[in-house]
């Protein structure tokens, strides 16, 4: 804590902000690199992007409910999806989601579901491209 000259405290308040490196697997999913036979699978990406995007949504839902056995199952399919897309990482990250809801180590969980949602919440943006100003 800081103190001002007249000797009241004053709080200092870091923000921290979450951004997960990535590499070139979540730069291939960007079609603005794409060449002309990469376009031949832009509908098999654009459905695997859009069902990542329900399972991101539906991960955030199951655990503020606290349904651990539909965390399982969408975080395996996730690995599935992450592989058919070459998001090794997203991949990696999802299994170990499966290895947390093993244990009842809630804290352990919830830390590596919110690094998941954090990766597939970047590989998504990603994806999208750069946002036109408004």
């Amino acid at each position: 804590m800081n103190y001002s000259q007249n000797g009241s405290r004053r709080s200092t308040v870091a923000r921290l902000v979450l951004n997960e490196p990535f590499g070139n697997d979540v730069r291939a999913l960007s079609p603005f690199g794409m060449s002309g036979d990469d376009f031949d699978q832009g509908d098999v990406v654009c459905a695997g992007l859009e069902e990542m995007s329900r399972h991101l949504r539906w991960l955030d839902e199951d655990f503020q409910a606290g349904r651990f056995d539909r965390i399982e199952a969408r975080a395996r399919s996730i690995v599935l999806l992450a592989d058919q897309l070459g998001l090794r990482r997203v991949g990696q990250v999802a299994a170990d989601v499966v290895y947390c809801t093993d244990d009842t180590n809630e804290v352990a969980l919830a830390a590596t579901l919110s690094r998941l949602l954090r990766l597939m919440s970047q590989a998504l943006d990603h994806a999208a491209g750069p946002l036109a100003p408004a």
